[in-house]
């Protein structure tokens, strides 16, 4: 078994209303896991359960083979984690801050901190209060990486980041890590940032894991398809694996999942033309998923 994160059975509420509805996921080891869901679907929620930071409801965390309770702190040695905002000592300076988080992790690297910081073009002796907020999620960047995490949770960490930054980040540093065989969960909202970078797609909505599949496996699984007749004609009924239908210009465009020689077959029986199919973008897929 390759896991190095499950988690079961997850639930999280706040007064009425509720989060996580008896989430399911787990995640294999030096592998990319896109979380994707609305503003307020429980991504950051589900990360600061991870962390420690809340408890969940109900539900059980394996970290390592091991379970682990929301006091446990010892497992977050090996985590590091990057929010969106991170919340500093503001009167440190940026290697009085390193130094000081280099003591709760037994897999500091000072050398991949100094790496980092000259490679984001950080200021070492400049206090932190002084830094905009492009370079505190910079700092954030270094301060998890140089932890050398066997997991790693991003929680939209890229958002206020320049532009070679964010690539660099997407392209090149998530591809190093994982190498290294450290395990991303990167939860966004931003599609287009998580096409090019995951190995797997797990898309939340409504409290639960709507599709959670490997996303080479899907994109071979998945078709778009468009068709002369209107959305309104297609009878889901007689039609598997139609996640979507909406009208076009021209017609209207399906989504399918999953596409076998079956569909096709009964596609191309059920319409008055030829199907013309392709490969639908990792938005299209999401926004299917999602209504």
């Amino acid at each position: 078994m390759n896991d190095i994160l499950k988690l079961e059975n997850i639930s999280k509420g706040f007064g009425r209303k509720k989060v996580l509805r008896g989430l399911d996921l787990s995640l294999d080891k030096g592998r990319v896991c896109g979380l994707l869901g609305r503003n307020g679907e429980g991504k950051t929620t589900l990360i600061r359960i991870l962390m420690g930071i809340i408890p969940a409801d109900a539900g059980r965390i394996v970290y390592q083979g091991r379970p682990v309770a929301f006091a446990d702190a010892a497992y977050k040695r090996t985590i590091g984690y990057i929010a969106e905002d991170n919340i500093f000592y503001d009167r440190m300076t940026v290697r009085g801050l390193l130094r000081f988080n280099a003591s709760f992790f037994p897999s500091w690297s000072r050398q991949k901190a100094e790496d980092y910081l000259n490679r984001f073009g950080l200021p070492g002796r400049d206090r932190i209060r002084t830094l905009s907020r492009g370079q505190k999620l910079k700092l954030g960047l270094v301060a998890a990486l140089a932890a050398s995490p066997e997991l790693l949770l991003l929680d939209d960490p890229t958002s206020g980041l320049d532009v070679p930054t964010r690539h660099d980040f997407l392209r090149n540093i998530i591809h190093e890590i994982t190498e290294a065989g450290t395990t991303v969960l990167f939860a966004s909202h931003m599609v287009h940032e998580l096409e090019k970078v995951i190995d797997r797609l797990a898309i939340l909505h409504g409290g639960r894991l709507v599709l959670d599949v490997d996303y080479e496996d899907l994109r071979s699984k998945i078709k778009k398809v468009a068709w002369t007749g209107r959305a309104a004609e297609w009878d889901k009924s007689r039609i598997n694996g139609i996640v979507s239908a909406g009208d076009t210009a021209d017609g209207c465009e399906l989504i399918i999942y999953p596409w076998d020689e079956a569909v096709e077959n009964a596609l191309t029986a059920a319409g008055p033309g030829p199907l013309e199919t392709s490969v639908p973008s990792l938005e299209e897929i999401f926004t299917s998923f999602v209504g």
